[in-house]
């Protein structure tokens, strides 16, 4: 008798019929959530950027290199291979939930021991019991595993969505503003660290009841491991990729540079970081199920390129032009240092936002040490990169590594281009009707951007003018014509969009005519 028994709580897996809606549905849904995470993030930013030093940010930084970096290890990529399997059974999740468990808890002890060496290399010593604190993170982290894989494997993007951003409101917007307007300083960014990952973990827990019970089954470990293994290679590499730039600012310049630099990559990187929960929850699951079907790959990643560009490269236009406006704005008046480097990242959010959808075609159809190898070539040169243009400071910095992620969004693309069979030329074209929009919203916020600043009207109008200019000339072209400036595949992806708006309200409205007392309850109630 077979000890791979199916756990009961395990659907099967999605055909083809209705793929396209769960798809669309899901990112409504993750998209909705990270979006309103993003502007609680904004929020948690401007109040913390007011209580918070550059310093303090940058002791948070220099931790955030190895903390990134152990998290993927105490995972070694079973949650990945959690999804991307086209068979899961019960033991499958027990030894996942194991593995990750055991290397969790050995990562924070490992972290406790070593962060006085860590700390002697950065010649940060402040940084030693920052460390310490976040170690606890890795037992906690490393028993979430496998309840956020199964809600993803599951297509329950709605539930991921509402208990991620409630993690992130109650652990940063709750817990860390408040230690920090009580002076806690850099132990207020470690306690809402702690609490984002204690309640998530918990609530994820509650959310899949999955199996708990201890297994190190060496045939199920084994068939988790081929896989996710190569998927902690390429994400170590990754974490290099991105932490790798901040080590040497936090050793070479300092934690103050640390704190400015750092800044202004995380801003750089929200929207990257938002588009990368979406294609990470629903577009791998769901390329995962269609892996063996390369023309049905092949129009998604195309789709997903024309679609990236047309987000990507419009909002670095117009955040090119705003800068000097927004950072004072958002971060407050002692972080004018940020302009500088954050102006010269804005060029680099399509490569770092097309890189994602590439990497996630890869790890979707088991191509995972190739990437691993093109993951390591792109670590290295922005360790190089950031090692030179140190010399030059945080601004130094900032463009050798945007160099580096444009070399490493030609790498994966190759890569993926040749998992999908899609030609240059169609990458090309995919994605020139964003590059068109960019050259409009770019150059109509320009304009009035200029002239806003030659009456002196001060930050706040200068950004909402350029806001309003950007949506006017978008709405207008957008009408007159959506051919050039969104394209087959564009115009595609906002008629399902639109499609699946009119639906969810009509539904809604189903709804009321329904059941009209529930409804003017629930609205008495929300009033």
């Amino acid at each position: 008798m077979s000890n791979h028994t199916v756990s009961p709580k395990e659907p099967k897996r999605a055909g083809s019929h209705g793929l396209t809606g769960r798809a669309l549905a899901g990112l409504f849904w993750t998209f909705s959530g990270t979006g309103v995470q993003l502007v609680v993030q904004l929020l948690v930013i401007m109040a913390l950027g007011r209580l918070l030093t550059p310093a303090e940010f940058g002791l948070m930084g220099a931790a955030a290199v190895i903390i990134a970096l152990s998290q993927i290890v105490s995972q070694v990529g079973v949650g990945p291979a959690i999804i991307q399997r086209q068979e899961l059974d019960s033991l499958h999740i027990r030894v996942a939930f194991s593995l990750s468990g055991i290397l969790g808890f050995l990562l924070g002890v490992i972290i406790w021991f070593a962060a006085p060496a860590i700390a002697a290399f950065y010649r940060i010593p402040a940084v030693e019991p920052v460390l310490r604190g976040m170690s606890l993170l890795f037992p906690i982290d490393g028993l979430n595993t496998v309840g956020e894989s199964l809600l993803a494997r599951r297509l329950r993007f709605r539930l991921y969505a509402a208990l991620d951003v409630g993690s992130y409101v109650f652990g940063y917007a709750c817990i860390g503003v408040f230690l920090a307007w009580r002076g806690y300083g850099v132990w207020s960014l470690v306690a809402a660290n702690l609490a984002q990952v204690t309640l998530r973990t918990i609530s994820m827990y509650v959310a899949t009841m999955h199996e708990v019970r201890p297994s190190l089954n060496l045939q199920a470990s084994r068939e988790l491991l081929s896989f996710g293994f190569g998927i902690s290679l390429a994400q170590i590499g990754r974490v290099f990729s991105q932490q790798g730039d901040n080590m040497v600012v936090g050793r070479w310049l300092g934690p103050s540079a640390l704190g400015i630099y750092g800044r202004a990559y995380t801003l750089m990187v929200m929207p990257a970081q938002v588009f990368g929960r979406i294609v990470n929850r629903v577009l791998f699951p769901v390329m995962a199920q269609v892996q063996d079907d390369p023309e049905r790959l092949s129009r998604a990643y195309e789709r997903a390129l024309a679609v990236v560009a047309l987000v990507a490269l419009p909002i670095s236009a117009f955040l090119l032009v705003v800068a000097p406006e927004f950072i004072p704005v958002l971060l407050g008046p002692a972080w004018t240092g940020v302009i500088v480097p954050f102006r010269l990242f804005t060029f680099s959010l399509l490569f770092r936002m097309s890189s994602m959808i590439s990497d996630t075609l890869t790890n979707a159809t088991g191509v995972v040490y190739a990437r691993a190898l093109r993951q390591a070539i792109y670590a290295a040169m922005v360790v190089a990169g950031a090692l030179i243009g140190q010399r030059w400071g945080v601004g130094g910095v900032a463009v050798a590594v945007s160099l580096a992620m444009g070399v490493n969004y030609l790498v994966m693309a190759q890569l993926a281009r040749s998992v999908t069979g899609l030609s240059w030329g169609r990458f090309v074209r995919a994605q020139s009707p964003g590059a068109f929009f960019a050259v409009l919203v770019g150059g109509a916020t320009l304009i009035v951007v200029e002239a806003a600043r030659m009456a002196r009207v001060g930050n706040l109008p200068v950004l909402a003018l350029a806001g309003l200019s950007a949506a006017a000339v978008a709405a207008l072209a957008l009408r007159l014509r959506p051919e050039l400036f969104l394209g087959s595949h564009g115009s595609w992806a906002f008629d399902r969009g639109s499609d699946f708006l009119r639906k969810g309200v009509g539904r809604m409205a189903e709804f009321r005519a329904a059941r009209p007392d529930l409804a003017s309850s629930t609205e008495a109630n929300l009033k």
